[in-house]
């Protein structure tokens, strides 16, 4: 018997046999994200705010979807009112109501929760604050905050194995607006912080 022969009939039904089998990629690794929230440093004679109370409900991000680009920035943004309280892509990082005073977090981080989840591409983080007080001039004031939930639109990327935290540092200057007399609404600017 010729072994040349064999040993090529060996290769050919070899790479019969694996031109036959798919590779499955292995299962991206888990990552853990934390949400923190800070306010951002204030600038000299800013104004008389003592205490500015948010209960913070829910914070959530979004999955993407394939081949879904994603905007990266630090950057201050207007957080958007939306009525859209569907759960399909959504993740929950936070789901137990946290308050928090914005004023005690000029130089320092709170983190308000954290997640195991898999690592990939998110689009959006999702904001719901059920209720909020301001204290200004010494005096406690209802704050109004927006209904339904607020959506920043803010992509980030978790690798394998990451650990990354998001810090919403909301600008407390920006996001307060005195509507009339002793009425305060909050309109929140927030930059996320990575």
């Amino acid at each position: 018997m010729n072994y040349n022969y064999l040993a090529l009939v060996v290769v050919i039904l070899v790479s019969v046999i694996m031109a036959g089998c798919t590779t499955t990629p292995a299962p991206a690794g888990t990552s853990t994200l934390i949400i923190a929230v800070k306010d951002a440093p204030k600038t000299p004679d800013s104004g008389t705010i003592t205490h500015l109370n948010l209960n913070i409900g829910e914070v959530s991000v979004h999955r993407a979807s394939a081949n879904q680009t994603i905007a990266e920035t630090d950057e201050d943004m207007e957080a958007t009112e939306s009525d859209d309280t569907g759960t399909a892509g959504w993740i929950v990082v936070v789901s137990q109501p946290r308050t928090v005073d914005l004023m005690r977090l000029t130089d320092v981080s709170e983190v308000i929760g954290q997640k195991d989840m898999e690592a990939g591409t998110y689009t959006q983080i999702r904001l719901k604050i059920d209720s909020g007080t301001i204290t200004v001039d010494g005096t406690g004031h209802n704050l109004a905050v927006p209904g339904g939930v607020l959506k920043l639109n803010r992509g980030f990327v978790l690798q394998p194995d990451e650990t990354r935290k998001l810090t919403l540092d909301f600008n407390v200057e920006k996001s307060v607006i005195r509507t009339g007399s002793d009425q305060y609404k909050l309109k929140p600017v927030i930059a996320v912080i990575s």
